[in-house]
């Protein structure tokens, strides 16, 4: 064969693949734009042309996810180490979403305290796009590669807040464990490599089959990695990590950590265990429906008794992650889409509550106490409003979206034959109302407090959109 045509194939192939990740591919682009402009503007216009290059990419990558949602065709890229199907093409526009709504929410916030923007921006960016590589991996490896990406980003954007102590401390926690669960989480793949051969996981589906539940290694595997996702999924008994770090991270920072990170542990875990071990489910949704009880009984509990709103969100999350397990658990085609709602559902709901409480901090730190949020109707109406929807949505009060999130959730596990699981889901989240209503008390009491609660517009676009 000619060499011109070796080279010309190379290409078209180089861009078909291209093509596949294009949103990942677009996102990277304006992150190096963005590092080029936080390198040669001056201080005084740097912040404010980073934030614009980040929001503009968030945009446009979501825009191009739309594109090939629409007219691409799904297939695999660089041999099989990722894709761009449907699935991977719904969190990237989730991910390109939560990045738009960041962008909006952290600008005042970093304003007011003083803190780095362009750094942030770019750290933000970073992390999405670790994210989206998570959600279109196709291999081990690409899995660990996105991972290791996302988790870098956040270790250093938890402790955004250099002069904070709790903040400092959050990152130090979060730079721990996260290390620990990627070393469960490496050393539980090479496990899986040694049982089966190869990384890539359509190939690992097809060389394992039901049998292989007998093979000490790969149940190992299986058991590590299953460890190392409950941590990044902050789910108990591995959440200890989780109420410490949300409540000394910057509150933009826990907003964005609280639905995007388990948005991404979730699309690995399925990409994972879905797409790589089918054969093997007996084994993966023992290890999971255990973790989904103890994350529902543990995060509802300590719930109840906390004093800081952080720390309640924080433990609702983990109560939330118990829930999207019975989903994942459940399987097949109404269990995937019904994890695909509830995860869409949940990043507003949650990212909304945090948004309130991120308007609610001062130029000295976050004020995240049951006392910050007397009066809030009054103070500020479309907070006090934009919280109540919020909490009656995650505490599943119908007619609101998290009411049918978790109805989808709890069909699906009944119908896969998880009934007490399902059972005991339902009474935890009927434990759940007692402190997301207990949040709304103070909001809409009588209170002489009377000082108002700026917003900038962009900080109302966000909780806007979120409520709606």
């Amino acid at each position: 064969m000619p060499p011109g045509t070796d080279l010309t194939y190379s290409w078209s192939q180089a861009f078909a693949d291209l093509g596949q990740i294009a949103p990942i591919a677009t996102l990277t682009g304006f992150l190096l734009f963005a590092l080029i402009l936080d390198l040669v503007l001056p201080r005084s216009r740097r912040s404010g042309a980073v934030a614009i290059a980040a929001a503009v990419g968030f945009a446009y990558a979501l825009g191009v996810a739309v594109f090939r949602w629409l007219y691409g065709t799904n297939g695999y890229a660089y041999h099989k180490f990722a894709t761009g199907d449907d699935f991977a093409l719904f969190f990237e526009m989730l991910f390109a979403s939560l990045g738009i709504l960041t962008v909006a929410l952290s600008h005042s916030y970093l304003k007011k305290r003083g803190l780095l923007e362009s750094e942030f921006h770019i750290l933000i960016m970073a992390a999405v796009i670790g994210m989206m590589v998570l959600a279109s991996a196709t291999s081990l490896v690409t899995v660990f590669l996105g991972l290791e990406l996302l988790s870098i980003a956040l270790y250093i954007v938890c402790g955004f807040a250099r002069t904070d102590f709790r903040s400092q401390e959050a990152a130090a926690k979060y730079l721990l464990v996260g290390g620990f669960a990627s070393a469960f989480v490496l050393y539980g793949m090479a496990l899986v490599y040694g049982a089966s051969g190869t990384t890539v996981l359509p190939e690992i589906a097809q060389r394992l089959t039901s049998s292989a539940g007998s093979n000490p290694l790969l149940l190992m595997g299986i058991l590590l990695m299953g460890v190392g996702f409950a941590f990044k999924v902050s789910a108990a008994p591995f959440h200890m990590w989780t109420p410490d770090v949300y409540q000394g991270a910057p509150l933009p920072v826990t907003a964005f950590m609280s639905v995007g990170t388990k948005a991404a542990a979730f699309a690995m875990i399925v990409r994972v265990f879905e797409g790589g071990l089918p054969h093997l489910a007996p084994e993966w949704q023992t290890l999971l429906a255990f973790v989904a009880a103890t994350s529902m009984i543990v995060g509802n509990l300590m719930a109840i008794v906390q004093t800081s709103l952080k720390r309640l969100l924080a433990y609702s999350g983990i109560a939330q992650a118990g829930y999207i397990l019975v989903g994942v658990i459940a399987g097949g085609q109404t269990g995937l889409e019904a994890v695909l709602y509830y995860l869409f559902v949940y990043m507003f709901m949650n990212f909304g509550a945090f948004a309130v409480l991120t308007l609610l901090a001062g130029p000295d730190g976050d004020r995240d106490s049951f006392a910050d949020l007397e009066g809030l109707a009054r103070r500020n109406w479309l907070l006090g409003l934009g919280m109540t929807v919020f909490m009656l949505s995650l505490a599943g009060f119908p007619p609101s979206v998290g009411f049918f999130g978790k109805l989808f959730l709890f069909t699906a596990g009944v119908g896969a034959g998880y009934t007490w699981l399902v059972v005991l889901a339902v009474l935890m989240s009927v434990v759940s109302v007692f402190y997301y209503v207990r949040v709304l008390i103070p909001i809409w009491a009588p209170s002489p407090r009377v000082d108002g609660v700026p917003a900038s517009f962009s900080s109302r676009f966000a909780i806007a959109l979120s409520g709606i």
